[in-house]
């Protein structure tokens, strides 16, 4: 758990919005919300954090909560709050990236980078392109396809996000990472339905986790579905256990929503 715990620290270091601070207690750490960043973002990690949390939830609006399930008590405190929606994927870690093996897309898919803003060099594949193809396969994106391309053009310029492409420059898979000096964060690995068994889950993820450690990371978290956990597992990922990933997408006067469930 340290290591996903550590990405998580420093990913909050690198993302802290105008007026936010950092927590970092016993069983709890993340960041508050302010007046000009309202979204507030915690990882719990056992029940000592019971009694903060208590008092957190009491003016949190928007964001999100991941609750390990040895806090069992704390997940229980924020599922009782009915606008917090909920998933259970499975923490996974990677010890090395210095490991990672070097694999092969299948000849008939090519691997692009995809051009998450203006400034990132012109010929990889459009955001809304990527997005797409994620959200017609993928559960857990709900809200508008614009609002989550906002969130991931709004990520650390230290996000990588990639796909793969068939002859006619359909999108066909895709993976991401962040990289937060030696910790990162692998998300955004998807593979069209038609496309799978192929091991092209494996070596999206396999190009996510060597462009993170060319970016400096020597080490990398992420949350994996049921059906993903055999393919990190054979890149190399160990499970630490489940997490219960807490989200609260709107503000009372918001009907439109403000947070986009995923990456």
């Amino acid at each position: 758990m340290e290591i996903y715990r550590a990405t998580f620290v420093a990913r909050c270091e690198v993302i802290r919005g105008k007026g936010q601070t950092e927590l970092d207690e016993d069983g709890i750490c993340g960041l508050l919300p302010s007046t000009q960043s309202p979204f507030i973002q915690l990882l719990v990690t056992d029940d000592h954090a019971e009694g903060i949390l208590a008092a957190l939830l009491r003016d949190a609006r928007v964001g999100r909560i991941n609750v390990f399930a040895e806090a069992a008590r704390c997940a229980e405190l924020v599922r009782s709050e009915t606008q917090w929606n909920a998933d259970e994927p499975t923490a996974m870690i990677f010890r090395d990236l210095r490991v990672v093996p070097g694999l092969a897309l299948p000849p008939d898919l090519t691997l692009r980078p995809v051009r998450r803003t203006d400034y990132e060099p012109a010929g990889g594949v459009p955001l809304e392109d990527a997005v797409a193809a994620v959200r017609r396969e993928a559960s857990g994106t709900d809200g508008p396809p614009d609002m989550l391309a906002s969130y991931l053009r709004s990520l650390p310029p230290s996000t990588r996000l990639f796909c793969a492409v068939d002859s006619e420059n359909a999108v066909r898979a895709t993976s991401g990472c962040s990289t937060f000096g030696t910790e990162a964060s692998v998300f955004f690995v998807n593979t069209d339905p038609g496309w799978r068994r192929r091991g092209i889950a494996r070596t999206m993820t396999a190009t996510a986790l060597r462009a993170a450690l060319a970016s400096g990371a020597r080490r990398a978290s992420l949350d994996s579905s049921d059906a993903g956990i055999s393919t990190y597992r054979t890149l190399g990922f160990e499970c630490i256990g489940r997490v219960t990933r807490f989200r609260r997408t709107r503000q009372p006067d918001d009907p439109a929503g403000s947070l986009p469930s995923t990456a």
